[in-house]
């Protein structure tokens, strides 16, 4: 079987597209290799995988459509560039389906070929009429009859499936994504993965003050996000003692965000051991006291390496629409006890500024709070779901 993919932003890049290629590749490598092995040739802007015999369509789809950089992919048939050969492929495709209306559409990627692609629509049509009495409809037909025309090849596309978009996974370096048992950390992850990020997951908990539900909630969460990027490294960090410290000498209204203060230092001292390039979280400006315009700029100022939050215009219900389309949202709302549950003042805090908060850690021990805190945690390799 041959699939031919076209790839996505990859097409707009300039010397360095070789690399986002090798990167696609790469995905799309081991995504054969789950289904039986196979080995994939560049052709024109384009890539063709030619899959082991007996490899099913729909399990190699299922984990194409998760590789992002992936615009589409096909099944193909294919012959040599001319007008018999264009011929033969239209009739052994047409001859196998039923169908009451179609379309076709020729595109030629090598222009040296004697047809206009609206000639070649309008031989093809009336070919296909003939043979079959469908009528032609180019809105909405029952089948597309898509036709690219390369130098030496042409290929008919059985289908369009459309892949995520975006960039491959590891194509814009590595990051450390805040990863919670609920619903916009999985959102926030997903986003960066989209855009090329290859992440590593850092998740606080308060165990043994509250329960253990949410290290085992965000496993899940994190075996949901590998199915996108692959095999993914989970980093547990007990916060309860540090927790415990911060509220016996800081007062309680700015507790939540000196919290996440503390939780980025710890975050960026982790990504610099791993020679991650940023940091990851699933704030969304205003949706909650800590998340101010304020409080974000407090919290942000605790980071020195780049702290993106990619879902910091989207309201909760766009939020919650895309957790439903990865897969996230059923598992995040099952309940659980979020560390910054543990210890919450009554009234938190809905500004701030930097300059009180770092008066408030002058009377601490910050580097050996991080150091302790980072000397507890734990690390693990996380996997797709089979």
């Amino acid at each position: 079987m041959q699939i031919v993919v076209h790839y996505a932003e990859i097409g707009l890049k300039g010397r360095n597209r070789p690399r986002f290629e090798q990167r696609l590749r790469q995905h799309l490598q081991a995504a054969l290799d789950a289904c039986g092995g196979g080995g994939i040739s560049n052709l024109y802007g384009r890539l063709l995988l030619e899959t082991a015999a007996g490899t099913p369509f729909d399990a190699l789809a299922e984990r194409l459509r998760r590789v992002f950089g992936v615009a589409f992919f096909s099944r193909v048939s294919s012959s040599e560039p001319t007008l018999e050969g264009l011929e033969k492929l239209v009739d052994e495709f047409v001859g196998e389906r039923e169908f009451e209306s179609f379309g076709v559409r020729t595109r030629r990627v090598d222009k040296r070929h004697p047809w206009k692609s609206e000639e070649l629509n309008r031989l093809l049509g009336a070919r296909i009429q003939a043979l079959t009495g469908a009528r032609v409809d180019l809105n909405r037909p029952d089948l597309w009859v898509e036709l690219h025309l390369l130098s030496r090849r042409a290929l008919l596309l059985h289908e369009r499936v459309p892949g995520p978009g975006g960039m491959p996974v590891g194509s814009a370096g590595r990051m450390i994504s805040l990863i919670s048992g609920g619903i916009d950390s999985p959102a926030a992850s997903y986003l960066m993965l989209k855009r090329g990020a290859e992440l590593s997951y850092l998740h606080f908990h308060s165990a043994p003050y509250t329960s253990s539900a949410s290290q085992e909630k965000v496993r899940e969460l994190v075996a949901r996000l590998a199915a996108w990027q692959g095999p993914a490294t989970l980093h547990t960090i007990p916060f309860g003692e540090l927790q415990r410290e911060l509220v016996s000498e800081a007062p309680a209204a700015p507790r939540i965000v000196l919290y996440r203060r503390f939780m980025l230092r710890i975050a960026e001292r982790l990504a610099k051991r791993e020679r991650a390039l940023g940091l990851v979280t699933g704030e969304s400006l205003g949706q909650v006291s800590s998340q101010t315009l304020g409080n974000l700029d407090t919290i942000g100022r605790a980071a020195t390496l780049p702290l993106l939050r990619p879902l910091i215009g989207m309201d909760k219900a766009e939020i919650v629409d895309l957790a439903e389309r990865i897969g996230t949202y059923e598992i995040s709302i099952e309940p659980d006890e979020d560390c910054c549950s543990y210890l919450m003042p009554r009234s938190p805090a809905t500004w701030s500024r930097p300059g009180d908060l770092e008066a408030i850690e002058r009377e601490l021990d910050v580097e050996g709070l991080v150091e302790a805190s980072l000397a507890r945690g734990t690390r693990e390799r996380i996997d797709p779901p089979a």
